[in-house]
């Protein structure tokens, strides 16, 4: 996988300098729905937002850490909604894992559906390098990572699981998910539109959860003696 696109070089701490940023992701914005991903440049993206191409490079260090600041502007009012989300998600756990990793599966798709639906081409260029949940750790540092918090969810279903190492689990569901949503984009992008994307994603996830191998005939012992 290649390396997470940089933050930004420069945090602003003036209303002019959100201002320059402000311009810029507005340009760049522009000319991916006018003029295309190949006319998205730092230079025209810098003449676009009526700026110096060094006063660009004061905040991005190229295109691809302008892109993921798009993706987390486009994202914002997530933000705002996380306590809802935890709330949600963990409201479901309590009654029923099915319903959860539905939930769950539903809102991962959904904000890969958004981002690609208005970055179009560049998004599918980008989507390997944008991960949203180190920017939300960067926002709220408590904020819990998917795979610290899912572990122990998982063991409060234990009775109805195949899997043992919750740990584990927890991060190959995260695989599953993030991996099949990336390779989609890379192959068939148009497919995370259609309804039965979302449900047979929940199927597999929920499939590996349950799943538990049939016991050896031999027990334990050696086999191919």
């Amino acid at each position: 996988m290649a390396a997470r696109t940089p933050a930004l070089r420069r945090n602003p701490t003036q209303s002019r300098a959100e201002m320059t940023l402000q311009s810029i992701r507005e340009a760049s914005l522009k000319i991916l729905e006018k003029e295309g991903y190949k006319r998205l440049t730092t230079n025209h993206i810098a003449e676009v937002a009526g700026i110096s191409i060094g006063t660009l490079y004061q905040y991005y260090a190229d295109k691809q850490a302008i892109a993921a600041d798009l993706c987390n502007q486009l994202l914002w009012s997530e933000l705002s909604e996380l306590n809802r989300f935890d709330q949600t998600t963990l409201a479901h756990f309590e009654t029923s894992l099915e319903c959860t990793m539905a939930f769950f599966v539903r809102e991962h798709i959904a904000r890969h559906k958004r981002l690609y639906q208005k970055l179009k081409t560049f998004y599918l260029e980008i989507h390997w390098q944008y991960d949203f949940e180190d920017y939300m750790r960067r926002k709220h540092p408590r904020k819990l990572k998917t795979v610290e918090w899912l572990p122990s969810a998982l063991a409060h279903h234990s009775r109805n699981l195949g899997v043992n190492n919750y740990s584990l689990a927890a991060t190959l569901v995260m695989h599953m998910i993030e991996g099949t949503i990336h390779a989609t984009l890379d192959r068939d992008p148009e497919l995370i539109m259609h309804p039965e994307f979302e449900t047979e994603l929940v199927h597999a996830v929920l499939g590996y959860l349950h799943f538990k191998p049939a016991a050896s005939p031999h027990g334990d012992h050696e086999q191919g003696e």
